[in-house]
């Protein structure tokens, strides 16, 4: 019998019925044979079957493809291949087949927000450890090839910031030493790009967004090159100049009494390149491994400036200052000047370590404009002192091995009134006798080599403190001197005095002892001399109005006639 065919082709060959009940168990379908015009009865599997069938293919995605589609593809390869494994196989197929099959219903862009702070940092970090060690898998136990000790090597300017560590965490200060290494393995960019003779990490500076590492350095002999800001200070002031010799110009027509009188203090120049506080180059960052910016040179302006005002540090370079007194440069420029005062003040060393040089010339020191007691060298036969004299609380054994910055701005005074004589002709020397001030008084500091001891105090508490490290351990213990003038100012004296070093680790403020007082405005300037040109007078009365037209009146006809009477008076002459 034909109906008796069992072949199950889809759904189009199963009859619906919308009496039939919902469930799977009663779902009763029947399958139309054409020959015989009746209708079979499935059996319960084959039910069964044609509903998992049906369910697989309803389960579709938008792009018309179901999970049926997918396995019968999947066992199609299965079974057409052949390969053993083929549980393994199937997954593998199956992400396979997924990937192939993904396609994007429309152009997918996103903005791209870049690299977070952290990011950078930690791509600059390890950019840097891996030129450090010069293989990206470096391996502890790897053999390096170190050079002879006779070979030049300028990694050895790098200090060894491992050992000053040891020593500043004995006395309770300095930063971690993670942060050391990475601050030491840092510096070897400088001592590639740079002509360093001398490198020293100075410290830190906080600041209320970044912070600023310091490392000090010296140039070679001849390397000392400026920079643009000297140039575009003398500019500056040049503009200045010829703003206010428009009155001095004898083609303009001024009136000496709108003529300004004030003229402007003598600019004091900066101490030449490699010389004074232009000494040592400075070169800063905000975290180890980004780029060592060099901060600009420093000038006694700034200087000045930055002693009448009080600002704390942001962390960013060209960031404008807002003070009283306008302080005369960007954030890198009064950095460089606190950097500048506090090297002045707190770097000390143990007394006898150094020693003026006794053979300087002193036709340099004349020409330089010093007394020639403003150099000192390394003695070579300081046999150092006891660990209790370095921890003298009078600090009568420490002393500062760095000049002084006089009220001037500079460590060697420089006369503002030289250049100004012979200026002018014969004719006005007499006048600018009487204008010019009388010649000033040389500014005079502590001369060089001056014991810690004689600092001014900070009211009721000595300028610095010296103490012990360790009391329980005395005989490996170190010196350590603490600075009250400017707080975050640490120095430790080790192995008799013969090694120690230096470091800040502050906000960059000085400890005044008393309240801020910021500098008051000047004065306010006079109005112009009083005169009857510019004084206000009372109006006049109609009478008095009156009065005056009826005598100009009478003058200007006095005048008419006048001129007509003489004028007949020589004719009659002539004839």
């Amino acid at each position: 019998m034909k109906g008796e065919s069992r072949k199950v082709r889809g759904r189009s060959n199963v009859p619906h019925d919308d009496n039939i009940s919902e469930d799977p168990e009663k779902i009763k379908e029947r399958r139309y044979d054409e020959d015989e015009e009746e209708f079979r009865v499935l059996s319960l599997e084959e039910q069964r079957c044609i509903n998992a069938k049906l369910y697989l293919m309803r389960e579709g995605s938008d792009d018309g493809q179901n999970l049926y589609n997918h396995l019968s593809t999947l066992l199609t390869r299965v079974l057409v291949e052949e390969s053993g494994k083929a549980l393994d196989r199937l997954e593998a197929d199956s992400k396979t087949y997924k990937r192939e099959r993904f396609a994007y219903k429309e152009p997918f862009i996103k903005d791209d927000p870049g690299k977070t702070p952290t990011e950078v940092l930690a791509h600059a970090q390890w950019r840097m450890v891996k030129t450090a060690c010069g293989d990206p898998k470096f391996i502890p136990n790897e053999s390096f090839d170190l050079p002879d000790e006779d070979e030049e090597d300028i990694y050895r300017l790098i200090p060894d910031l491992m050992k000053q560590a040891l020593f500043f965490e004995q006395a309770g200060v300095g930063l971690p030493r993670e942060e050391f290494i990475r601050i030491s393995v840092s510096m070897r960019e400088l001592v590639e790009n740079w002509p360093i003779e001398t490198l020293r990490f100075w410290g830190k500076i906080m600041g209320t967004r970044k912070n600023y590492y310091v490392v000090e350095a010296e140039f070679k002999d001849g390397e000392y090159d400026s920079d643009f800001s000297d140039e575009e200070e003398e500019k500056s002031s040049n503009d200045k100049i010829e703003d206010s010799m428009i009155f001095d110009d004898e083609s303009t027509t001024v009136t000496e009494d709108i003529k300004p009188y004030y003229k402007p203090p003598p600019r004091i120049p900066c101490e030449s390149l490699g010389t004074g506080l232009n000494k040592h180059i400075y070169f800063v960052c905000n975290e180890p491994g980004l780029l060592w910016t060099r901060l600009p040179h420093i000038n006694p302006a700034q200087i000045v400036i930055a002693r009448k005002i009080r600002h704390f540090f942001t962390g960013d370079l060209n960031e404008h200052i807002v003070s009283h007194p306008p302080f005369p440069g960007l954030e890198k420029n009064y950095l460089r000047a606190q950097i500048a005062r506090i090297s002045a003040a707190t770097t000390v060393s143990p007394i006898g370590y150094f020693r003026f040089d006794d053979n300087e010339e002193e036709e340099d020191a004349e020409e330089s404009g010093t007394n020639g007691r403003n150099n000192c060298i390394i003695d070579q036969e300081f046999e150092g002192m006891p660990l209790r004299d370095l921890c003298d609380p009078t600090g009568q054994t420490w002393c500062h091995h760095m000049q002084s910055i006089l009220p001037q701005g500079r460590n060697t005074w420089h006369n503002p009134m030289e250049g100004r004589s012979g200026e002018g002709g014969e004719e006005d020397s007499d006048e600018e006798e009487r204008n010019e001030p009388d010649e000033p008084e040389p500014e005079v500091g502590p001369p060089l080599l001056t014991p810690a001891s004689e600092d001014k105090p900070i009211i009721d508490s000595p300028a610095w403190i010296a103490r012990i490290s360790s009391r329980l351990v005395p005989e490996f213990a170190v010196a350590v001197l603490q600075s009250n003038t400017w707080p975050g100012s640490w120095t430790f004296g080790a192995e008799r005095g013969r090694y120690f070093t230096s470091i800040y680790i502050g906000w960059g403020q000085k400890n005044l002892g008393d309240a801020f007082e910021p500098e008051l405005p000047p004065d306010i300037m006079d109005e112009f001399p009083s005169g009857p040109e510019i004084t206000e007078a009372d109006d006049p009365s109609p009478e008095e109005e009156s009065a005056f037209k009826a005598a100009l009146a009478d003058k200007e006809f006095d005048a008419e006639f006048g001129e007509d009477q003489g004028e007949e008076e020589t004719s009659d002459v002539d004839d």
